[in-house]
């Protein structure tokens, strides 16, 4: 399956839906005009779907609470001759048979869009799969920050709709991961012929459809990457992964988008991509012009980081000797960080970290204090 629309009853097998009130009292009058009796009509809906009587009949009933399965509907649709396009127009909500959470004003249909491809970086990034027993795969994924997981959310349904939960446990605060509607799961397989040991971190690749994609969809694709997996140094945006065919994979992606990169061996088996400083002003103007178009797309904090050092990049440069006398006007004020001294005078952190060697050498200044992560603070002497 690779198609840009997907319909409901494409998404696979036992899923129930909820349809309007309203639709639902014109099929009960169709079955009235055309068939006399719900009788009647079950014993030509069974020749193709199983169901008891009495299960029909309270199935048709306009007050019924719960979810009626796709099936029933869709058989009805073509037994009264109503379009079946007319009957996914008028679902409210759908999920997967015996599944509790369900989604609910589902855009339908369901369009493949730079966000869809986005989840799949997301699920290859710091996503899992939950293969269980009677149950098909579905998708968690793991996020420490609380801005990346509403974010995550919020793409899930500007592609499906929005979700209802059995519990609201994305809002707890000790919780750092969500799942994927498991009613849904399975189209992320099918679009691009995939399956559960394509998102193993190990041996995952990126899909070979996305690479004859436009360029929203690559785009979308990298920087869901670069939300998991990837860190903004200096003025490179760096991704390191121990799957060196991924990080092949992610190089000829930024080769499409006109991005220059370099890959070099990292520690511990890790695997490096550099996207370099001469295109983050690109890299970022397509970011901004994509974000306009999908909000969810957002990068969070590394977007203020990127912001930071395009800043630094296109300032006035100062000498050397002047800016050790600026550090040490700020250091008169309060002690300070390399990352908070880089962040107020806007130069990089390795400028920084180089003047600060050459004061303690002059003796000017020293460390006052070890802040978290072996931060040290620094002061005059």
């Amino acid at each position: 399956m690779n198609r840009n629309e997907i319909n409901i009853w494409e998404l696979g097998d036992k899923i129930n839906i909820k349809v309007d009130t309203l639709f639902l009292n014109d099929i009960n009058k169709r079955i009235k005009k055309k068939y006399s009796t719900k009788k009647n009509i079950h014993q030509k809906l069974i020749m193709n779907y199983k169901i008891p009587f009495s299960t029909f009949k309270a199935k048709m009933k306009l007050g019924y609470k719960y979810f009626i399965d796709l099936e029933i509907l869709l058989n009805l649709c073509k037994l009264l001759k109503i379009s079946i396009f007319k009957l996914q127009k008028n679902i409210i909500a759908y999920k997967i048979r015996g599944g509790y959470n369900y989604i609910e004003k589902p855009k339908l249909p369901i369009k493949i869009s730079p966000i869809f491809d986005m989840l799949i970086a997301h699920h290859i990034g710091d996503g899992t799969v939950i293969n269980g027993k009677g149950r098909q795969p579905y998708f968690g994924y793991r996020q420490f920050n609380i801005n990346y997981r509403n974010l995550y959310i919020k793409k899930i349904e500007s592609v499906f709709g929005k979700l209802k939960y059995k519990k609201k446990y994305f809002h707890n605060k000790n919780t750092t991961r969500i799942y994927f509607p498991v009613v849904v799961s399975n189209l992320l397989f099918k679009q691009y012929n995939l399956n559960v040991n394509s998102f193993k971190s190990e041996i995952a690749r990126i899909p070979k459809d996305i690479f004859n994609k436009n360029k929203k969809h690559k785009l979308a694709f990298l920087i869901g990457i670069i939300i998991d997996e990837g860190s903004i140094d200096s003025n490179l945006i760096i991704i390191r992964l121990k799957n060196e065919n991924l990080i092949k994979d992610l190089q000829n992606i930024c080769n499409q988008l006109n991005y220059k990169t370099t890959i070099k061996p990292g520690k511990d088996g890790m695997f490096c991509l550099y996207i370099l400083s001469i295109n983050l002003n690109e890299f970022y103007n397509d970011y901004l012009k994509l974000i306009k178009e999908y909000p969810e797309i957002n990068l969070g904090y590394k977007q203020n980081k990127i912001e930071e050092f395009i800043k630094r990049v296109n300032k006035p440069k100062r000498y050397v000797k002047g800016n050790k006398k600026i550090i040490l006007n700020e250091l008169l004020k309060t002690n300070l960080t390399i990352n908070e001294l880089s962040k107020k005078l806007l130069i990089t952190r390795q400028g920084i970290r180089y003047l600060i060697k050459e004061l303690i050498k002059e003796n000017k200044i020293e460390i006052k204090s070890i802040e978290k992560f072996k931060n040290y603070k620094y002061g005059l002497r």
